[in-house]
């Protein structure tokens, strides 16, 4: 039993063209990245191949070790770098892209030619990640996430920094549908995210204005003492370092460093995984010498399971270090990392589904993580673009709730929200289980179907909220076996763009009704194809309504 309903993304009416695209114009002019692209990418060759043979091979090699045979070693490892540079090099020569009124396209390929393209209207984010020794060379790759299937993304690497941050202005105003001119141009500071280059000239001339007439001789501000302008000079600098650029727009969250380490210490979930890995190391080690006796050549090859426990917790703390979130009309903005970097960009009205985290020790101090899916956006990555607040207070994460999730109906959607992840499960209205027999079910687990979303309450130690928007639901379907008929129960399966959510072990009438409730929805609510009518989060459209204003009021 389904019903699904329309797609998520459809091209408005007005701006569906009578075909697709199918190619990009022949009139756009084409770029390539940086020349010294090769470079970066034909190490990864070379670094896989090593440690895939040296890791088979170590013993061996320890025990056959000579210096002919290392000079010999060498001289294939120069000729193998030589070859994966020059491959790089002549695959980055026939590698251009492009980016028009219509999209982004990337023709690659010198014996096989392919070609990718994003249609502007499939453009749900763009971002821009630096890896470590990309970094170091002022590199940045521009990622393009597109309405689809999981790999629907179209990577424009390596180009420099400041030209990425323009490229992915530039990219998100053809996604916006505003044309090339409005664009930030090359040469040109690229304007507040939302405002239109005049408009952010208007206001800083404004604000250049303002702060001139109350600035003394001396070069403080009038009643203030002097400031010494060096030291805020630097200050700026390092800050703008620091978040690579992402310090424009309403500051929603920024994660101190001193909360993320004791975040982490309080995770029941991290520090069962750091003990876990640690005694696995352990035994791994203790068994291999056991047998093998203590060599260099059993030490090395237990170093990969050695740096197992490092690796994992550097892991966690560089997929939340230097976080932070700003908002602008275009959507929130979020930089993280410690040595790779990365910039992303949500917009507002198309998250599909959130996720609130509340571990037993974070409940104290109320920190809270949140994640979200996104159409076209499958990044399983620790610091991936779905992770919205690694760990927020109450502030926090009302400001991001009220920035990407749409309103749920009630009087106070956050105290609602701060409720349903405080209360015990069991005082929650909603529905459970009916069977005793499932008593860790009976106590965590509750189904509230509010005005604007769809709650889901779990765990026991970790409470989750799995939060759907009601306009969001693009299938529903009943999954009713011999045992759920035998107990009365029904499995409600409620799918959307990106991801689906599984209801289990729900009562049958209580299903039935919620099911009936949300064909409704699916049939009424997602009628509506211009993303422009969508609700969207009450605090995204204030932003916006300001940012009209400013340009009306220019």
């Amino acid at each position: 039993m389904s019903d699904p309903s329309q797609g998520h993304d459809q091209t408005p009416p007005s701006e569906a063209p009578e075909t697709a695209p199918t190619a990009a114009n022949p009139s756009t002019p084409r770029h390539r990245t940086h020349p010294i692209t090769p470079l970066v990418s034909g190490w990864k060759i070379v670094v896989g191949v090593v440690a895939v043979l040296t890791a088979q091979n170590i013993a061996s090699l320890l025990e056959d070790f000579t210096l002919t045979r290392a000079l010999i070693g060498l001289g294939i490892l120069a000729v193998a770098v030589v070859l994966a540079i020059g491959i790089s090099a002549l695959s980055w020569r026939f590698t251009t892209y492009a980016v028009d009124a219509e999209g982004v396209s990337i023709h690659s390929g010198f014996l096989s030619r392919s070609r990718q393209y994003a249609p502007r209207a499939r453009i749900e984010s763009v971002s821009v990640e630096r890896p470590l020794f990309a970094r170091l060379l002022g590199l940045a790759k521009v990622r393009v996430e597109v309405a689809g299937g999981g790999d629907s993304y179209l990577d424009i690497e390596y180009i420099r920094s400041a030209e990425a941050e323009q490229l992915r202005g530039t990219i998100l105003d053809v996604a916006a549908g505003r044309t090339a001119g409005d664009a930030p141009g090359a040469g040109t500071p690229a304007p507040a995210e939302g405002l239109s280059p005049d408009a952010t000239a208007s206001a800083t001339a404004a604000s250049d204005t303002a702060a001139s007439d109350s600035i003394a001789p001396d070069g403080s501000t009038a009643g203030e003492a002097p400031v010494d302008e060096s030291a805020t000079s630097t200050a700026r600098r390092l800050d703008d370092l620091l978040h690579d650029g992402v310090t424009e727009g309403e500051l929603i969250a920024q994660i101190p460093t001193g909360r993320l380490v004791r975040s982490l210490l309080r995770d029941m979930s991290f520090i069962g995984g750091v003990v876990a890995s640690i005694v696995g190391v352990v035994v791994a080690i203790s068994l291999a010498i056991w047998q093998e006796g203590i060599s260099p050549a059993i030490l090395l090859a237990l170093l990969p399971a050695a740096i197992a426990v490092p690796k994992y917790v550097l892991g966690r703390i560089e997929a939340s270090w230097g976080f932070v979130s700003r908002f602008s009309p275009q959507g929130l903005r979020m930089r993280r990392g410690l040595a790779n970097t990365r910039t992303d960009a949500i917009a507002a009205g198309r998250i599909q589904q959130l996720e609130l985290r509340r571990p037993l020790l974070w409940r104290g101090p109320g920190w809270t993580a949140a994640s979200v899916t996104v159409a076209g956006i499958e990044d399983d990555d620790e610091n991936g673009a779905q992770d919205v607040l690694p760990v927020g207070t109450r502030e926090e994460l009302g400001a991001t709730l009220g920035h990407l999730l749409t309103p749920l109906g009630t009087e106070d959607d956050l105290a609602t929200v701060e409720h349903l992840l405080t209360a015990p499960a069991r005082e929650i209205e909603g529905l459970r289980t009916p069977v005793r027999a499932f008593w860790i079910a009976r106590r965590t687990e509750v189904v509230v179907l509010l005005p604007g979303a769809l709650v889901h309450r779990t765990g026991v130690l970790t409470r989750a909220l799995h939060i759907v928007p009601r306009d969001r639901i693009q299938q529903l379907s009943l999954d009713d076996g011999p045992l759920n008929r035998r107990l009365g129960l029904l499995d409600l399966v409620i799918g959307g763009a990106g991801d689906s959510l599984t209801l289990t072990d729900l009562p049958r009438e209580g299903a039935l009704e919620l099911h009936a409730q949300l064909v409704t929805d699916a049939r009424t609510r997602r009628r509506l194809s211009d993303r422009g009518q969508w609700p969207h989060p009450v605090l995204s459209a204030a932003v916006a309504e300001r940012a009209s204003t400013l340009e009306e009021e220019r």
